[in-house]
Protein backbone atom coordinates (compact mmCIF):
# COMPACT_ATOMS: atom_id res chain seq x y z
CA UNK A 1 0.00 0.00 0.00
CA UNK A 2 1.05 3.64 -0.83
CA UNK A 3 0.25 6.31 0.67
CA UNK A 4 0.90 9.71 -0.53
CA UNK A 5 0.68 13.12 1.53
CA UNK A 6 0.94 16.73 -0.50
CA UNK A 7 2.29 19.56 1.81
CA UNK A 8 0.62 22.60 0.40
CA UNK A 9 2.33 25.95 1.61
CA UNK A 10 -0.18 28.76 1.74
CA UNK A 11 0.62 32.81 2.42
CA UNK A 12 -1.87 35.12 3.44
CA UNK A 13 -0.82 38.21 2.41
CA UNK A 14 -3.77 39.87 3.56
CA UNK A 15 -3.11 39.52 7.51
CA UNK A 16 0.03 40.94 7.12
CA UNK A 17 1.17 44.46 8.31
CA UNK A 18 2.99 46.64 6.10
CA UNK A 19 6.33 48.68 6.76
CA UNK A 20 5.90 51.95 5.43
CA UNK A 21 7.35 55.84 5.64
CA UNK A 22 5.89 58.69 4.46
CA UNK A 23 7.39 62.00 4.41
CA UNK A 24 6.51 65.32 3.69
CA UNK A 25 8.51 68.69 4.06
CA UNK A 26 8.82 72.52 3.01
CA UNK A 27 12.72 72.57 1.23
CA UNK A 28 14.72 75.53 1.36
CA UNK A 29 17.58 76.28 -0.61
CA UNK A 30 21.57 76.39 0.84
CA UNK A 31 22.59 79.77 0.04
CA UNK A 32 25.96 79.01 -0.85
CA UNK A 33 25.25 75.63 -2.96
CA UNK A 34 21.72 76.16 -5.15
CA UNK A 35 21.34 72.55 -5.78
CA UNK A 36 21.13 71.37 -1.96
CA UNK A 37 17.67 71.77 -0.56
CA UNK A 38 17.33 71.26 3.49
CA UNK A 39 14.55 69.83 5.34
CA UNK A 40 12.28 72.46 6.81
CA UNK A 41 9.08 71.58 8.91
CA UNK A 42 9.14 67.85 8.07
CA UNK A 43 6.15 65.66 8.67
CA UNK A 44 7.27 61.78 9.73
CA UNK A 45 4.63 58.51 9.34
CA UNK A 46 5.16 55.02 9.81
CA UNK A 47 3.40 52.32 8.73
CA UNK A 48 1.27 49.88 11.02
CA UNK A 49 4.46 47.43 10.49
CA UNK A 50 6.89 49.71 11.31
CA UNK A 51 10.25 48.52 12.89
CA UNK A 52 11.75 52.18 13.90
CA UNK A 53 8.01 53.43 15.52
CA UNK A 54 5.63 50.12 15.78
CA UNK A 55 3.20 52.58 17.36
CA UNK A 56 3.23 55.80 15.05
CA UNK A 57 3.48 58.03 18.01
CA UNK A 58 6.97 58.66 18.72
CA UNK A 59 8.47 62.31 18.57
CA UNK A 60 11.45 62.78 16.23
CA UNK A 61 13.37 65.53 14.49
CA UNK A 62 15.29 65.78 11.01
CA UNK A 63 18.80 66.62 11.41
CA UNK A 64 21.08 67.95 8.72
CA UNK A 65 18.79 66.55 6.04
CA UNK A 66 19.10 67.16 2.11
CA UNK A 67 18.19 66.77 -1.11
CA UNK A 68 20.64 67.66 -3.46
CA UNK A 69 22.62 66.88 -6.82
CA UNK A 70 25.53 63.92 -6.55
CA UNK A 71 28.34 64.21 -8.40
CA UNK A 72 26.97 66.21 -10.80
CA UNK A 73 24.93 63.40 -12.38
CA UNK A 74 22.40 64.60 -14.28
CA UNK A 75 19.06 63.99 -13.14
CA UNK A 76 19.78 62.01 -10.00
CA UNK A 77 19.35 63.59 -6.51
CA UNK A 78 20.94 62.08 -2.85
CA UNK A 79 19.30 62.43 -0.10
CA UNK A 80 20.96 62.40 3.47
CA UNK A 81 21.29 63.77 6.51
CA UNK A 82 20.30 61.71 10.28
CA UNK A 83 16.68 61.32 11.90
CA UNK A 84 16.41 61.60 15.87
CA UNK A 85 13.74 59.30 17.12
CA UNK A 86 12.16 58.58 20.12
CA UNK A 87 12.96 54.59 21.23
CA UNK A 88 9.42 54.54 23.14
CA UNK A 89 10.79 50.94 24.70
CA UNK A 90 13.54 52.76 26.36
CA UNK A 91 11.70 55.74 27.79
CA UNK A 92 10.16 56.39 31.19
CA UNK A 93 8.87 59.19 32.98
CA UNK A 94 10.83 62.18 32.29
CA UNK A 95 13.68 60.68 30.24
CA UNK A 96 13.13 59.93 26.83
CA UNK A 97 15.46 57.47 25.26
CA UNK A 98 16.38 58.69 21.26
CA UNK A 99 17.99 56.59 18.44
CA UNK A 100 19.75 57.86 15.56
CA UNK A 101 19.70 56.89 12.16
CA UNK A 102 21.76 57.77 9.04
CA UNK A 103 19.72 58.49 6.20
CA UNK A 104 20.97 58.31 2.87
CA UNK A 105 19.38 57.29 -0.77
CA UNK A 106 20.17 58.20 -4.15
CA UNK A 107 17.04 58.86 -6.15
CA UNK A 108 16.66 59.10 -10.05
CA UNK A 109 14.61 60.99 -11.91
CA UNK A 110 11.73 58.75 -13.67
CA UNK A 111 9.38 61.38 -14.62
CA UNK A 112 7.87 64.94 -15.15
CA UNK A 113 4.26 66.31 -14.44
CA UNK A 114 4.18 69.82 -15.93
CA UNK A 115 0.46 71.84 -15.60
CA UNK A 116 0.39 73.60 -18.95
CA UNK A 117 -1.63 76.80 -17.84
CA UNK A 118 0.78 77.52 -15.01
CA UNK A 119 3.60 75.77 -15.97
CA UNK A 120 3.97 74.01 -12.14
CA UNK A 121 6.16 71.08 -12.07
CA UNK A 122 6.06 68.02 -10.57
CA UNK A 123 9.20 66.03 -10.44
CA UNK A 124 9.72 62.02 -9.48
CA UNK A 125 12.22 60.24 -8.90
CA UNK A 126 12.61 56.95 -7.20
CA UNK A 127 15.15 54.91 -5.35
CA UNK A 128 15.87 53.02 -2.08
CA UNK A 129 15.95 54.95 1.22
CA UNK A 130 18.41 53.18 3.68
CA UNK A 131 18.04 54.33 7.61
CA UNK A 132 21.29 52.62 9.64
CA UNK A 133 21.98 53.01 13.03
CA UNK A 134 25.47 52.27 11.90
CA UNK A 135 25.51 49.60 15.03
CA UNK A 136 25.02 45.91 13.91
CA UNK A 137 24.52 45.06 17.68
CA UNK A 138 21.38 46.36 17.81
CA UNK A 139 18.26 45.18 15.82
CA UNK A 140 17.37 46.32 13.35
CA UNK A 141 20.65 48.52 12.03
CA UNK A 142 19.56 48.85 8.91
CA UNK A 143 16.23 49.07 7.50
CA UNK A 144 16.17 49.53 3.54
CA UNK A 145 12.52 51.06 1.70
CA UNK A 146 11.80 51.33 -1.95
CA UNK A 147 10.53 54.98 -2.28
CA UNK A 148 9.20 57.41 -4.71
CA UNK A 149 9.52 61.20 -4.41
CA UNK A 150 8.03 63.72 -5.37
CA UNK A 151 9.19 67.39 -5.54
CA UNK A 152 6.50 70.13 -6.53
CA UNK A 153 8.41 72.62 -7.78
CA UNK A 154 6.17 75.58 -7.40
CA UNK A 155 5.81 74.92 -3.46
CA UNK A 156 9.47 73.55 -2.88
CA UNK A 157 7.66 70.68 -1.28
CA UNK A 158 9.11 67.63 -0.63
CA UNK A 159 6.77 64.05 -0.86
CA UNK A 160 8.57 60.37 0.06
CA UNK A 161 6.54 57.41 0.19
CA UNK A 162 8.54 54.17 0.66
CA UNK A 163 7.73 50.17 1.65
CA UNK A 164 10.16 47.95 3.03
CA UNK A 165 11.03 44.98 1.09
Amino acid sequence: MVITISIISIRISFCQSSDTIEIKTLLKKDEFIMSSLHFQKANLTFGDGSKICPENNCSYEFERTTFDERFGIANTKYLSGTLQIEEKPNSNGNFISYRYYRLSGTFNLVDIKENTKTGDKILVYEGNLLLDTGNAMYSPSKIEYKSQIKIHDAQNQLELYGKNQ
